[in-house]
């Protein structure tokens, strides 16, 4: 019989988010997933079940709109979870002028909104409990400004920001906030946000690995997790360069990032 709760986990039809949700889900947790694509849930929930001998909870929602923020907090009220995993989120990749404004409010309601709302829900239960993990996956770029992607870079500093505010606040509460910054990692999130070129010669991680240092240092309390011993330097050197060179070197990674590749026969 499991005892250890359940976990929530978000943008888990995919990437980062599938990977994480398998791991907790290994490590005996119960789940309840959310993402836009139902199907792909639901195919991943039965996985998980028959493999895994979980419970899984499947939440098809929008975390961009309040309609699906308030259907998953519903649930997470439900179930009381013992781990929350803000991990969905969304990018583009272009000059702010050229974007659609659309779209950059969805990032800042995604990746910023959906946060603030899930952990704002979840945490009074686990104070009370005085226990609980919140995983909120950000990334490298919430240490730099981020030229051609301005609206997802500014997002994850939120993140990062109000990540170590809440940490400080949290001390002897028995509840921990991790935050997980990882740099580029072989998933769809890559091509969805427009990516068309190479990384600007990173190293790609597979979201297996991030996911399990990620999950890894989270049960342990951690804060910081920085998968990767080179986006862990990366994160340290941009502590120390000035905002405006790392704002040049970031815009160079993007330009190659939105060139389109060759195209190879055979």
């Amino acid at each position: 019989m499991n005892t250890k709760g359940w976990a929530v986990v978000t943008g888990a039809s995919s990437g980062i988010g599938a990977a994480i949700a398998e791991g907790l889900g290994r490590r005996g947790f119960d789940l309840v997933v959310t993402a836009r694509r139902g199907d792909r849930l639901e195919a991943l929930a039965s996985t998980w079940t028959s493999t895994l001998g979980v419970n899984v909870r499947v939440v098809a929602a929008d975390l961009s709109t309040p309609e699906g923020l308030a259907a998953t907090i519903a649930v997470c009220e439900e179930v009381e979870p013992a781990v929350l995993v803000n991990n969905a989120g969304a990018g583009w990749i272009g000059l702010f002028a050229d974007a659609p404004q659309a779209r950059q409010l969805e990032i800042v309601d995604l990746n910023c909104r959906a946060v603030v709302g899930l952990t704002g829900a979840v945490l009074p239960g686990m104070l009370a409990r005085r226990r609980g993990r919140i995983l909120q996956v950000a990334s490298v770029a919430g240490f730099m400004p981020g030229p051609r992607a301005s609206v997802y870079y500014a997002s994850k500093a939120f993140v990062v920001s109000h990540s170590e505010a809440l940490r400080h606040e949290l001390k002897g509460s028995g509840v921990s906030v991790s935050v997980s910054c990882p740099g580029p990692v072989a998933t769809e999130f890559q091509r969805s946000s427009g990516v068309k070129g190479t990384m600007g010669g990173a190293v790609e991680m597979s979201a297996l690995d991030v996911a399990e240092v990620s999950i890894d240092g989270t049960l342990a309390g951690r804060f910081l997790i920085v998968p990767g011993a080179p986006n862990a330097a990366l994160v340290a050197l941009s502590r120390i360069l000035p905002r405006r060179v790392s704002a040049a070197l970031v815009d160079r990674i993007q330009r190659k990032r939105l060139e389109a590749p060759a195209v190879v026969d055979g």
